[in-house]
């Protein structure tokens, strides 16, 4: 087995094809060979694309892109302060392939013994995967959970059919869903799928003006349409990876959402719906579209809904779920990275008291009640 690294743009086509294979692989998400390089190309930054080769093959590769940030601190939405940090991304928080531990041991002890960084942020990953054990067993380096506790990823193996799908669902969810599916068709309601360079503009202003409804607005996490977000659209519908969903009712846009469809696999990213159509549940109706249209119309194997709770809208729609923590790393014996580690567990340890204690009595549902009135995703 051979390790070997590349550091320059211009050496990146070579992969694609391998990129493009491997990716296909495994249930995790994988970004498009596209995205890869305008990510790569854009930042103008570091990075190392770390292969490894078994008899001249390429069986798993890894990009690592490093950068320098100002890392926050804060409790719920209270910044406290925030650290200048040097810190080496795992791209798509994934190696592609399906390598064994000690090959992603071997990629990862590359990159360390190379320095150059406080951290290095592997993100959500699922806890039984190899990637997982084996950055929780490198020698000589810290290991942590940035949230406060394991969260459970939400995926749906799309079968060949949409029946079938239904037919895959808990009873109690599958009545729940098919009766406010059933409530909101009643509406004769609009639907459009979005996914060309040309329909971006359209998406963009209806979406806007539904995210301008939510509480996810007054949170800065609304979907704006904006230059930024408008290039960033258009970026993905170039390359086939944009899949866009509205309803309108009544002439009106009511709910949308929106996602990545690369290697047979669609990542969702983002939904909202109008409040004041609440009681018709406008959202499940929405994904129950998209789950629909992803199975007739496209070749994909796996909607990734990403983490979530055990409740929850995930949990209704989700047939496979798997454990997953946000994980960072650094050196044992890098004083300032201890230091990054040791705040991040203080912190951890603050939220927990204060989860505990939302937890108790009728707090936990007074609050999910309140945020209903203003569209989250509980539908």
């Amino acid at each position: 087995m051979e390790i070997v690294s590349y550091n320059n743009c211009a050496e990146l086509d070579a992969l694609a094809e391998r990129w493009n294979y491997l990716g296909r692989q495994g249930l995790y998400f994988v970004p498009s060979f596209p995205e890869l390089r305008n990510r790569l190309e854009a930042s103008g930054c570091k990075f190392r694309l770390v292969v490894a080769l078994d008899n001249s093959e390429i069986t798993a590769i890894a990009c690592f892109i490093y950068s320098n940030v100002n890392k926050n601190y804060e409790i719920a939405t209270r910044k406290l302060f925030r650290l200048p940090v040097k810190v080496v991304e795992l791209f798509g928080s994934c190696v592609l392939g399906e390598p064994s531990e000690n090959v992603i041991r071997k990629i990862f002890h590359l990159i360390i013994e190379e320095g150059g960084f406080d951290l290095i942020n592997i993100g959500h990953i699922f806890v039984d995967s190899p990637l997982y054990k084996a950055v929780t067993s490198l020698h000589n380096v810290i290991v942590w959970n940035v949230t406060r506790k394991k969260q459970l990823w939400w995926l749906i193996r799309l079968p060949s059919s949409f029946d079938e799908y239904i037919s895959s669902l808990r009873k109690s969810a599958r009545i729940r869903i098919a009766r406010d599916y059933r409530r909101f068709e009643r509406e004769a309601p609009e639907f459009r799928v979005l996914q060309l360079p040309e329909e971006v503009d359209i998406f963009l202003r209806d979406a806007e003006k539904i995210s301008h409804q939510t509480y996810q607005w007054n949170l800065s996490y609304g979907l704006c349409n904006n230059e930024s977000t408008r290039q960033r659209f258009i970026r993905l519908a170039k390359n086939g990876d944009l899949r866009c969903y509205i309803t309108y009712l009544h002439g009106e846009p009511c709910a949308f959402g929106w996602g990545q469809l690369s290697h047979r696999k669609f990542l969702f990213r983002q939904t909202g719906y109008d409040p004041k159509h609440r009681k018709l549940s406008p959202g499940t109706a929405l994904i129950m579209r998209m789950i629909r249209d992803l199975i007739e119309n496209t070749d994909c194997e796996v909607f990734d809904f990403l983490w979530g709770g055990e409740d929850g809208y995930k949990s209704r729609f989700g047939t496979v779920h798997l454990s997953c923590a946000s994980i960072q790393a650094a050196k044992i014996y890098k004083p300032y990275s201890v230091l990054i580690a040791a705040l991040d567990q203080v912190l951890n340890l603050s939220k927990n008291l204060v989860g505990l204690v939302v937890e108790l009595g009728p707090v936990k549902a007074r609050l999910r009640s309140a945020l209903r009135r203003y569209g989250v995703g509980t539908y």
